[in-house]
């Protein structure tokens, strides 16, 4: 299975629940999905921010999805998805970028795209807000 198949097809191996509150640093396989409040760092597979989640923290995973409230500086191998319910301020690195009308987004965001094995040209964009 190529990385990207992997990241999307995971199973879910752990959930934060809605009433949840957690501080710490958590390290993952497959998927996590996050409902509750969390403050720390997050590294792992494909990460879930649903619609409930209020998540402050260092983030380094292979995809992420973002429905809830997001803060902090995520570093993303493969894909970033901003859903149209996302409010999310933080310093974004990712090779791709999706971005839903009505998605919140306030920071900086740098997309690098691999060209060949040995050249890769970055793409950096700075956006300050976009709302409904």
């Amino acid at each position: 299975m190529k990385k990207r198949e992997s990241a999307y097809a995971a199973e879910l191996s752990g959930l934060l629940g809605s009433e949840t509150v957690l501080k710490g640093d958590i390290s993952f396989e497959g998927m996590l999905r996050i409902e509750g409040k969390f403050e720390g760092s997050i590294s792992g597979g494909a990460l879930i921010v649903g619609e409930t989640a209020d998540v402050n923290a260092e983030i380094e995973v292979e995809t992420i999805s973002v429905s809830g409230r997001l803060r902090g500086n995520v570093h993303c191998t493969d894909r970033a998805q901003l859903l149209s319910t996302a409010h999310v301020q933080s310093v974004l690195d990712t090779a791709v970028l999706v971005v839903e009308e009505g998605a919140i987004f306030e920071g900086e965001c740098s997309m690098k795209t691999a060209i060949s094995p040995h050249e890769v040209a970055p793409h950096n964009m700075k956006i300050i807000s976009s709302s409904k």
